[in-house]
């Protein structure tokens, strides 16, 4: 990573692979602005990494959906830490698992708004101040979905392939300029994402019986691996699957 200590800004951090990118990151050395809608959760993980590491860690309340939190957001974490060169776009959601004509307006604009509109709005406020601060690095958080659509996933797949859209022609667009460009996309993760979706417990518990499935902390380190690379290497997209799971879907995964 360039500098002594990089600022990283990273959405959806109060839990899953945001949390975790976080605990990484602060581990290695950067300074962060973390942000989520659960408040109080972000506080407590700012304070924990504050005072483990000794570096400064700014957090707030931030809606991905809405443009003047999300610009009210970055403006604030640039300030105070002196500017931005890492993004972690990451928040994101599903919502149940509907056939395409059954889905409700709500859990269809919920996704598409927060999974394609909200990391948009997160660039587009972040860009200037990672552009000023002379590098960076942004991480678009894609997933297998991404690259193969499955049955009940219609929408949420659709918006993981704009995911990968924006990805690559964000990468076209600042070809020149120092500042890299990186989709993450997982596969199969246990973190709070099936329960998010699912609303049960039981089922999103049931969803990995037998299969050792990646964490939080796996994707993390993916993130953290592809940053500490000399600066003249980009790794455009890395896609990310246990071992138990050999599909981009579940078509193909083995349980114990």
């Amino acid at each position: 990573m360039s500098g002594d200590s990089p600022i990283a800004l990273i959405t959806g951090a109060s839990s899953g692979f945001g949390e975790a990118t976080a605990r990484l990151l602060a581990a290695n050395g950067c300074r962060l602005a973390i942000g989520a809608r659960r408040a109080e959760r972000l506080e407590a993980l700012a304070s924990e990494l504050s005072q483990k590491h000794g570096r400064e860690v700014f957090w707030g309340r931030v809606d991905a959906r809405d443009t003047a939190s999300v610009q009210s957001f970055v403006d604030s974490a640039a300030a105070k830490l002196g500017g931005i060169n890492v993004v972690v776009a990451n928040a994101g959601l599903a919502s149940g698992l509907h056939k395409i004509w059954e889905i409700p307006d709500e859990d269809m604009e919920s996704m598409l708004r927060t999974n394609v509109e909200g990391v948009v709005k997160t660039i587009r406020a972040a860009l200037p101040h990672v552009r000023k601060s002379g590098w960076g690095h942004i991480f678009f958080i894609g997933s297998t979905a991404g690259h193969q659509a499955y049955e009940g996933g219609g929408v949420y797949s659709a918006s993981k392939h704009g995911i990968k859209a924006l990805a690559h022609t964000l990468r076209l667009e600042l070809c020149g300029e120092p500042i890299r460009v990186t989709s993450i996309d997982p596969g199969m993760a246990e973190t709070e994402f099936a329960l998010v979706r699912l609303k049960d417990p039981g089922r999103a518990k049931a969803l990995y019986q037998g299969i050792n499935p990646l964490t939080g902390a796996d994707i993390a380190e993916c993130i953290r691996w592809c940053l500490e690379l000399p600066a003249h290497v980009n790794i455009d997209e890395m896609i990310v699957k246990c071992r138990d799971q050999a599909s981009h879907t579940m078509a193909k995964v083995n349980r114990r």
